[in-house]
């Protein structure tokens, strides 16, 4: 029996140093992947405190919506053919719209990706802002005419001759008298003309 003992002490010995040697390398592993895990909690530590850092330098954030497609004037402004973007408040101008109100008319042409704002679209029951290149003028017509909603389009007659193409109903005066059109710059002096005397008369255009 103890040559046997003897004969297996040298296997005894190698089986010893063999689980030593699994069990350092089970360590080891155990280490790195603390050592790992630690690190990978400081990098999303890190990226989290970053993040707020970030929405703490631009403040508040705030919807406003933009034209998914190109809006031709007159065209109703929906859900369908805009989309919402989030942007910082610091960058929002006053004037931009943060909910779409219906309906909603576009006032002038509006290209994909630009901001739905006052400055280019009407609600029912408020004035719009007047388009670049244009001029707001009051027209009382001699002839009642139905009520002309914000964002139509119309045409300006004195004499029997058109003064003013494609003018654009801003808003309509109390009581239904009159509209106020907003008309090309270089016509609004005789379209301004022809409405003090009476002579102005709208037509609706395409």
């Amino acid at each position: 029996m103890k040559e046997v003992f003897k004969r297996l002490q040298p296997i005894l010995r190698f089986a010893e140093r063999v689980n030593r040697e699994l069990c350092r390398n089970r360590q080891r592993q155990v280490a790195v992947i603390s050592v790992l895990a630690v690190i990978a909690a400081l990098v999303y530590a890190l990226s989290v405190s970053q993040l707020h850092q970030q929405r703490n330098a631009f403040g508040n954030y705030v919807l406003v919506h933009i034209a998914s497609t190109n809006i031709s004037a007159g065209e109703p402004i929906t859900q369908q053919n805009t989309k919402t973007f989030t942007m910082p408040t610091q960058f929002v101008l006053p004037s931009t719209r943060t909910s779409l109100p219906s309906p909603l008319t576009a006032t002038s042409d509006i290209g994909k990706g630009d901001v739905i704002s006052l400055q280019n679209t009407v609600a029912v029951g408020e004035g719009a802002a007047v388009p670049a290149g244009m001029r707001a003028v009051s027209i009382v017509p001699r002839v009642a005419m139905p009520a002309l909603a914000p964002g139509t389009f119309v045409d300006i007659i004195a004499n029997g001759q058109i003064i003013a193409a494609h003018g654009i109903v801003l808003s309509t005066l109390e009581n239904n008298v009159g509209v106020v059109v907003a008309v090309p710059e270089l016509s609004a002096p005789a379209v301004a003309s022809a409405a003090a005397i009476g002579e102005a008369a709208l037509v609706i255009s395409n």
